[in-house]
């Protein structure tokens, strides 16, 4: 009888699924409880790494496919007109992301990155109008010159004794820390504080290897019962993360309080002040104040600003620097523009942009390589959607593979070889380049990085020769499986004065 029950309830189950696949993209077909996991698991393990899987089944089934991770349903895009079909003309109807259980504890349903509804609404708008505020754009441009000039001045006094300065990914760690830093507590890291700060980001990037589809899919009780190293590693190294990021905000609001800290409202200095400025208006409003601007959502969203601003913008740069390296004759073409540009006579401006062609399809070029994300964030669509002719039940995981898309060869000819000249002679692949995703939850910090990214690469390479110190041929990711990329960051550089 029980055998009879047991069969009865495997052809339910696969008739179902059968119903529910006839209405999806194609895709293999999944088995009862695993869906594809096992083919995913096989084909990562086959090829090497999760991007590597992904653009296979995308070879096999399409640029819109079907995978099943275990009974829940998604839909991977790996093109950029398909992309902005579901997530920009359909925007309204995926808006919401699927929430990593460990992620979602973390955040505690505050922030932008890991939260969704109205408080993720309204922070969003927040974040983009306080950034405006405080002058990101052209006025951003004065921070980034300014920290890294500091970092040049270092440079340049090892430069005067050893006749050159050796440089490590150090370099983009504490430049990019310390803009978004001053952008947020209106601190650079300096001599004294620096070491604080490489501490906690080296901690950070250790937990690299549990932001992978397993750990940020299972239950939280699961990790805690089976993988209690795993889970301790990844609370941890969040919560001391997130601890260090928020501690200049809990302490300025602690002298607010005392009447020992008072804001210009004309004037404020950082995104903190911006925030509690916030934080003082909804308060005196009494019940009707929004609820959304409490010092929790500030801790939290300080901690998704960083996560977004700091290790993918630090880490597009020392990736840019190792494809730089290897092909000195595009370190030549560059300078070569820049020159003509500046007359060799001042830094390279936001305003020159539309004058460096070369260099804006370079650094396309370095993002498309670098692309951070192995495995892009998830949306759930709430309703139908018509995508290329198949109805996405609501409920669907969908998610543009930003990965796996950046080295589609349908739209990036012989993908894995580094040529800026691509975005030259054909100038449409600008906007297929998505590394800050696409639509509404497009990252909040996107005008920062590209700033950062511009005046950085450009300003550096009018000022240094740069060349490989020892071994630079780092090609392979330290964590193939995860969601985040992370690249052997151990390449050293030879900086000399030009």
């Amino acid at each position: 009888m029980i055998f009879l029950i047991l069969i009865a309830v495997t052809i339910i189950i696969l008739f179902n699924q059968f119903r529910k696949v006839k209405h999806l993209p194609p895709g293999p077909f999944p088995l009862p409880l695993i869906g594809n996991i096992h083919q995913l698991a096989y084909q990562a393990w086959r090829h090497k790494g999760i991007v590597a899987a992904l653009s296979y089944f995308r070879r096999k089934y399409g640029n819109v496919y079907t995978l099943w991770l275990g009974p829940v349903v998604t839909v991977s895009i790996t093109d950029y007109e398909i992309s902005h079909e579901a997530f920009v003309k359909n925007g309204r109807k995926c808006i919401d992301r699927q929430l990593s259980p460990i992620l979602k504890k973390v955040s505690d349903g505050h922030g932008i990155q890991f939260n969704n509804g109205e408080e993720w609404a309204e922070l969003r708008r927040f974040t983009l109008l306080a950034f405006r505020k405080l002058g990101v754009g052209n006025g951003l441009e004065g921070i980034v010159m300014e920290e890294l000039n500091g970092r040049c001045s270092e440079l340049n006094s090892e430069i005067s004794l050893n006749g050159k300065a050796i440089v490590t990914v150090e370099l983009f760690d504490l430049t990019v820390g310390s803009v978004i830093n001053t952008l947020l507590v209106g601190k650079r890291f300096d001599e004294n504080t620096k070491s604080d700060f490489l501490i906690i980001k080296r901690l950070f990037d250790a937990s690299a290897e549990t932001f992978n589809l397993f750990d940020l899919s299972v239950p939280v009780w699961f990790l805690k019962t089976f993988l209690p190293r795993r889970y301790k590693m990844t609370w941890e190294s969040r919560q001391n993360f997130l601890s260090h990021v928020s501690r200049e905000a809990e302490e300025r609001l602690e002298r607010m309080k005392t009447g020992n800290y008072e804001i210009d409202k004309n004037d404020p200095r950082d995104f903190v002040d911006v925030f509690l400025l916030k934080m003082q208006e909804e308060k005196g409003k009494g019940e009707s104040g929004n609820p959304s601007y409490s010092i929790e959502s500030l801790k939290i969203l300080l901690y998704d600003l960083w996560l977004a601003g700091q290790g993918t913008t630090s880490t597009t740069l020392y990736a840019g620097f190792v494809k730089l390296v290897q092909h000195p004759e595009v370190i030549l073409k560059i300078r070569e523009e820049l020159a003509k540009v500046t007359q060799n006579a001042r830094d390279l401006s936001l305003q020159d942009r539309r004058n460096t062609p070369y260099l804006n399809a370079t650094i396309a070029e370095i993002q498309r390589h670098a692309s951070i994300l192995n495995v892009n964030f998830w949306r759930l669509n709430h309703e139908t959607i018509d995508l290329q002719g198949y109805q996405i039940e609501p409920g669907t995981w969908i998610s543009a593979q930003l990965g796996a898309l950046h080295v589609n060869e349908e739209l990036f000819e012989n993908p894995k070889k580094f040529d800026p000249e691509r975005f030259l002679r054909n100038e449409k692949l600008l906007q297929q380049i998505i590394p800050f995703g696409i639509g509404k939850r497009s990252c909040v910090g996107e005008q920062i990085a590209r700033t950062e990214l511009y005046l950085v690469i450009g300003n550096i390479l009018l000022r240094y020769d740069v060349k490989a110190h020892g071994p630079c041929d780092l090609e392979e990711d330290e964590f193939p499986f995860s969601s985040a990329k992370l690249p052997d960051i151990s390449g050293k550089f030879e900086f000399v004065k030009l």
